[in-house]
């Protein structure tokens, strides 16, 4: 499971070098909303003045701005989350928060110039969308599709699938089994320790 979270982390890394082939004025567009972020992304990366502290957190900002954690927790959790009292949830959502962002990082200081294309962006309703993009690494194209929800007037991802699949249902699983066998502490002592982990380098 840790290999297959790496694999969808490292993709969603890759994204940070977007080919900006469709740019839009309009800011209710999923698809710019998405090429906005990683591009800005970008520009952080490229900053060769900036301590890499300064670096990290400037990337957390940009890439907690755009990412609906509170949906992607209720959807890891699912039933387990109307089980959770507020404590439990608020910790559960930035432990959840932390160990996104932290591995997230990871993948950006491994960046071996992947490159990505915008596809498209097909609307669902006023306020949810998906996005697809393809991956470009040599000769292998990986799809890559953004789900999306307009919240506040913004559009934020509660969800990202790799070649079809979901980086939220395999928290899901991963998480639903923790819960299982070692109760919801339990799960916050895992996801400590991945924190930990991925920190370590």
């Amino acid at each position: 499971m840790r290999n297959l979270i790496a694999s969808l982390l490292t993709v969603f890394g890759a994204l940070i070098a977007v080919s900006p082939a469709v740019q839009s004025q309009n800011g209710d567009d999923p698809g710019p909303a998405v090429m906005d972020t990683v591009n800005q992304v970008l520009v952080v990366l490229r900053d060769t003045r900036s301590a890499e502290a300064d670096k990290r957190a400037r990337v957390y900002t940009l890439v907690e701005d755009r990412i609906d954690f509170e949906g992607m927790s209720r959807r890891i959790l699912a039933l387990d989350w109307k089980n959770l009292d507020q404590a439990q949830r608020a910790k559960f959502q930035d432990l959840f928060r932390q160990l996104l962002l932290d591995s997230y990082w990871a993948q950006m200081r491994k960046y071996k110039d992947e490159k990505a294309e915008y596809v498209t962006a097909i609307m669902e309703g006023d306020d949810d969308a998906t996005v697809d993009t393809i991956i470009l690494s040599g000769d292998v194209e990986i799809p890559v599709t953004y789900r999306m929800s307009k919240i506040g007037g913004k559009w934020m991802a509660y969800d990202i699938l790799v070649e079809s699949l979901s980086l939220t249902s395999n928290y899901r699983n991963e998480f639903r089994n923790v819960i299982k066998s070692k109760g919801i502490d339990g799960l916050f002592e895992r996801m400590q320790s991945q924190i930990d982990y991925v920190n370590q380098g």
